[in-house]
């Protein structure tokens, strides 16, 4: 179930976010322009494997590290990951907004003592 190419209108639709860890990721609305998530990860949880094709903008107002990147093969990958990056500057104050270039499969281990929460807008492109 690994992608093997960079092309994400290609990736395995089970492997989707809604599809694959539909417990992490709800679709509180969507059209053919965009679909927005309500995306959450409680303290100590690991999501299952699952990719996001489109580009999105990320609003998380609940978030804390740290937060590791594993790779489909469980592989705990370097924190160079868009979200991963934001979070290591962020000053903690107000939403965090990360802008999120489509995410191969993989998965996001919550190692924090903290929920995530936020809203993920993707745009169909």
């Amino acid at each position: 179930m690994s992608i093997a190419n960079d092309d994400p209108s290609t990736w395995d639709m089970a492997l989707d976010a809604v599809v694959a860890a539909p417990q992490n990721h709800k679709v509180l609305f969507e059209n053919e322009n965009l679909r927005v998530l309500e995306v959450i990860l409680h303290s100590g949880e690991e999501e299952p494997v699952h990719h996001h094709r489109w580009p999105s903008v990320f609003v998380l107002d609940q978030i804390q590290g740290p937060v590791h990147d594993i790779s489909p093969d469980g592989e705990q990958l370097p924190p160079n990951r868009d979200v991963i990056q934001a979070l290591e500057a962020w000053d903690g104050k107000g939403c965090l907004v990360v802008n999120m270039a489509p995410q191969a499969a993989g998965r996001v281990h919550n190692a924090s003592g903290k929920t995530i929460h936020g809203v993920r807008i993707e745009m169909k492109i």
